[in-house]
């Protein structure tokens, strides 16, 4: 099969593989298209040190864990799954134990040992022809919902998640701060799940129609045009928003941002990964006796999968991904993809999709 090989840096090559083979309680799946998320742009950007990946087996150079298919053999104890099946799939790096005290309490993103089988490291390989993964993160794709659509249910969950650690009260106004796919689909999913009013917050204008189009906002903010925080109080009436979702992280001042953008008594919700320590104004978030939380990735709403809430937004209409799929590459042009992804000022790109 071809996969594309991560050797560090911008060194991208689509190499010949063995096809693997399914084990038990694995299915083997036919990668139909494959999302770009911010993590596999690490080692591309240098926050990964290129001997890492220059060190790694070729098979361990793979990358990539938003994927959709269509199943193309199942292992040894397998059932429900059946050879044909469309179906999308949750990472592998989120497999969890079942047995320790974060997995009994349905927390299983913050087990301690996390994309671990049998003591070793596994993760998905969706940049390539074909992927083997666990039974248990197969999810049965509705007629209505595309192979295209279907990667970026990954970051949909995360929005799920965030909207279940902060959630917008009725009547109420969140701000999202950010234009990603996550702060796209927060956007999204905090209108579909009762927010009066979403600001999103953009450093440009540009994203903000794309936002607009795809139904994840009310008002957009872009940070070029003035004072972003003065913007979002004028349109609160000079109070702040009951919540703010702050997906940028990296080492920008937007955690600042948005304990100056709550109101009194409200919530930050943090979904980005910050490579610095932020600045905070601990004086202010106390004065205003904000409650900030931390959204990492997600797990189960109510004993249900919140990758599987996702899906149902999905295949409801109550969010619509097509327009924040922009770009499009065959898997031969992998070295594009990435950089599109990399540079979305230039590229205008929200979701980068590859197809084998």
């Amino acid at each position: 099969m071809k996969a594309a090989l991560f050797y560090g840096g911008p060194d991208i090559r689509v190499e010949q593989l063995d096809t693997p083979k399914p084990g038990p309680g694995e299915v083997l799946v036919r990668v139909r298209a494959a999302g770009i998320c911010g993590s596999d742009l690490h080692g591309y950007r240098g926050a990964r040190p290129a001997q890492l990946d220059q060190s790694l087996p070729r098979e361990r150079r793979q990358n990539g864990h938003e994927l959709a298919g269509e199943i193309a053999a199942v292992g040894a104890g397998v059932a429900g799954l059946v050879v044909g099946q469309r179906v999308g799939i949750e990472p592998e790096h989120l497999i969890s134990c079942g047995a320790c005290l974060e997995c009994r309490r349905g927390e299983t993103h913050l087990c301690p040992t996390r994309g671990l089988r049998h003591g070793e490291r596994h993760s998905s390989h969706d940049f390539s022809e074909y992927d083997v993964c666990l039974a248990s993160q197969i999810n049965q794709l509705p007629d209505n919902v595309s192979y295209d659509a279907a990667p970026i249910l990954d970051c949909y969950a995360c929005a799920v998640h965030a909207a279940r650690r902060a959630p917008v009260p009725p009547y109420a106004t969140a701000v999202v701060i950010g234009t990603g796919a996550i702060g796209m689909n927060g956007g999204q999913v905090a209108r579909a799940t009762g927010a009066q009013r979403v600001v999103m917050v953009a450093t440009r204008p540009g994203p903000l129609a794309v936002a607009r189009e795809a139904g994840a906002l009310d008002d957009g903010v872009a940070a070029s045009e003035g004072d972003p925080v003065q913007a979002v109080l004028d349109l609160t009436g000079g109070n702040g928003a009951e919540v703010v979702y702050e997906t940028v992280g990296g080492d920008a001042p937007t955690l600042q941002q948005a304990i100056r953008m709550a109101r009194t008594g409200g919530t930050v919700c943090v979904l980005g990964m910050f490579t610095a320590p932020p600045e905070v104004d601990v004086m202010l978030a106390y004065r205003k006796e904000l409650s900030i939380v931390w959204s990492n990735s997600y797990s189960r709403w109510n004993g249900r999968s919140e990758y599987d809430v996702a899906l149902e937004l999905l295949a409801s209409g109550r969010v619509d991904a097509r327009p924040l799929l922009t770009h499009h590459y065959p898997l031969d042009r992998i070295g594009d993809a990435v950089a599109a992804a990399a540079d979305k000022r230039s590229s205008g790109a929200i979701k980068v999709l590859v197809h084998a």
